[in-house]
Order: C-alpha cells, then sequence, then structure tokens
C-alpha cells in the first residue's frame, strides 16, 4: 500500500522541506502527528534495487522511466516544490526523518540535512576525502560551503574554496577553508602554490555546468578542467554540482547537447579517478543528523536571509542575480514579513 502523510511544513527552500506532521495516512506506522521531520529532496520508494541498495536518488518506482524522484525539480517526477504550508508525502515511514527533542531550537542546523549538507558530505564521499587530506572545492555557494564543512568534519588538512564572491569567500573562511578569489589570479596557480607543486588530493565539483570565467561568461567546462589541473596525479574528484543532459539556450555548441570539451587526455595521464551525481540523502542524514543534535555540525552559519513565503519570488531574483549578502535563504511559510529577518 502507498504511504502518504500531510504535514504543516515550517520551513522551506526549494525542495529542502522540513516541518511538523499534522496528518498521517492508514499505512503509516513509524510517524506520528505532531513529530517534527525533515525530508531528503529525493523521494525514494524503498523497496526497489536501488533503494535497497542505498541509492535512493535513483528510486526505479516513483518517476517511471527514469531513475530517481525529488520534490519540484525538472524531470524528477510530478511532485510539487516544497515552497507551501502544506505538502504531501509519499511513502512517508521511509522518507521522513525524525527529528531529536531539539528541532525547534536547531531549526535552522536540522533543515539542511534536506539537501545541501548530505549534498556537500556526498561531494567529500565521491572524492574520498579522509583525513590529513587536502581538498580544493570549486564553488562557495551552499553547497560548496557544506563541502568545506564535510571535508573539516572529516579531518582533512587543508581546505581551499574557490570563488570570485567575495562574501561567499568570507563564509568559507569562517569555515575554515582557505578563500581562492579566481578573479584575482588563476585558482590553479593559487592551489598548486599552496600544495608545494604537488596539487590537492582530492577536488570537489560544487557549481555545475553553469559556471562562469572571471568576465562572468558561462563555459560548462571551466571547472572540471580547472579541476584535472588542480588535483595531483593519482588525486580523485567528486562532483556533484549539476550538469544536464541538453541545455538548449546554451551558447555552446557542445553544451547544447550536454556535452563539454573535457581535458580526458591529462586526466588519463594523472591517473585521476571522477564519481559523480545526485546525494542519496538517506545514506548520510541520519549520521549527520546526529552530528547537528552533539554540536559538531552547525550548517546554519551560511544561511543569510530568514523570510516569508510571499517574499520568495524577490528573494530568488537577489539569489539568482547573486547580490552581496545573499548566500542563502530560509524561507518560513506561515509567518508573515514583519517577522522575517535578515541574519547576516
Amino acid at each position: 500500500m502507498k504511504e502518504e502523510r500531510i504535514w504543516k511544513q515550517e520551513k522551506s527552500w526549494g525542495h529542502e522541506n522540513m516541518g511538523e506532521v499534522i496528518e498521517i495516512g492508514k499505512a503509516v506506522t513509524q510517524i506520528k502527528i505532531g513529530d517534527m521531520v525533515c525530508l531528503p529532496f529525493n523521494i525514494g520508494c524503498g523497496h526497489c534495487q536501488n533503494c535497497e541498495s542505498g541509492f535512493t536518488g535513483y528510486c526505479l518506482k516513483l518517476n517511471p522511466g527514469f531513475a530517481g524522484a525529488a520534490y519540484g525539480f525538472a524531470g524528477m517526477g510530478p511532485y510539487s516544490g516544497g515552497q507551501a504550508e502544506f505538502l504531501r508525502v509519499p511513502y512517508g515511514d521511509f522518507n521522513c526523518l525524525k527529528l531529536p527533542e531539539d528541532a525547534s531550537e536547531k531549526e535552522n542546523d536540522y533543515v539542511m540535512l534536506s539537501d545541501i549538507l548530505p549534498t556537500g558530505y556526498h561531494a567529500t564521499e565521491l572524492a574520498g576525502v579522509k583525513p590529513g587530506d587536502s581538498v580544493v572545492i570549486y564553488g562557495a555557494g551552499p553547497v560548496g560551503l557544506m563541502a568545506a564543512h564535510s571535508a573539516s568534519i572529516k579531518g582533512a588538512s587543508k581546505i581551499m574554496v574557490v570563488d570570485n564572491h567575495a562574501d561567499r569567500l568570507k563564509l568559507a573562511e569562517e569555515l575554515g577553508a582557505i578563500a581562492i578569489d579566481f578573479s584575482k589570479a588563476p585558482a590553479v596557480d593559487q592551489v598548486l602554490e599552496l600544495t608545494d607543486g604537488k596539487g590537492a588530493d582530492r577536488g570537489c565539483e560544487c557549481v555545475g555546468y553553469q559556471c562562469c570565467d572571471k568576465h562572468g561568461e558561462e563555459h560548462s567546462n571551466i571547472t572540471m578542467n580547472e579541476l584535472v589541473m588542480a588535483v595531483k596525479a593519482t588525486g580523485s574528484i567528486g562532483v556533484v554540482g549539476v550538469f544536464v543532459p541538453k541545455d538548449p539556450k546554451s551558447k555552446e555548441t557542445l553544451q547544447k547537447l550536454g556535452h563539454m570539451d573535457f581535458d580526458f587526455g591529462n586526466f588519463w595521464m594523472k591517473g585521476q579517478r571522477i564519481a559523480t551525481g545526485q546525494a542519496n540523502v538517506k545514506s548520510y542524514n541520519r549520521q549527520l543528523c546526529t552530528l547537528i543534535s552533539a554540536g559538531k555540525a552547525t550548517p546554519s552559519k551560511i544561511i543569510s536571509h530568514e523570510i516569508s513565503l510571499d517574499e520568495a519570488p524577490d528573494a530568488y531574483k537577489h539569489f539568482d542575480d547573486r547580490d552581496k549578502g545573499w548566500t542563502k535563504v530560509i524561507l518560513k511559510p506561515g509567518k508573515n514579513a514583519k517577522t522575517a529577518t535578515k541574519t547576516k
């Protein structure tokens, strides 16, 4: 029987959903009314081969003809996004993560369990980050910052974050990383200087196909090719930035087809490895939840604005334009604009 529940949503951004359960379906047995829960952005059935293998981001059942379903994500099923006061959750017992008793106190941390914290952590897992490693992360957006936070939690010895937005790089430094501003000098040169010419042990791509050069022009291959140069021979690269099968509006001929001019020759000669894909959130969210509860993970540090649902369209514009100070936005359905605040 298909499990469903409806719950009142307290917070969301995109498909990052957290809230209080207010109604449950007949098949629901583990989650109760009144529970505070957080949902993975990807939706799994819990029973298909991929879900049972831990690949819940690639569920074979909930989006027929495609491996993977998600809230409010193009091509990933008919599921609406979570920017609403109420949300229906399929297969609720499987998808809901019940939060600890400090859920209200640390709600700004726990809401990050839905996407960006597990995705940042996933980048470090794909890259194979181990204690003592040096790590270079391309992108100081929310996911890149969470990759830096995750690398720190894992015991990386040196964490370098590449971007050209001063406010985001400042947050990276506050998380213990070395800021690398590619608008001031080539990022690869800076990484090599910081690693005695060897390159970083591990690299994380947290930007995706819309990466830009210092002039703001999109070139989908910049971060991937620079990572090949910035990561040492035999090093490994984890890619969580979104790359799409087709991008018809791109100015690049290859990117229109979802392709790129990739430096495979140097990649092969250096004996590097690449792993890719969206995070299977359920593989990480319970452990990361425990780290938050214990005070070992504090993803809320990057939040810049807490706003009402009505203010979302304006916030989208600020974020898309990379306006200064708009680093991470939390929406609070049910709260009016008067109670919304800028936190940084």
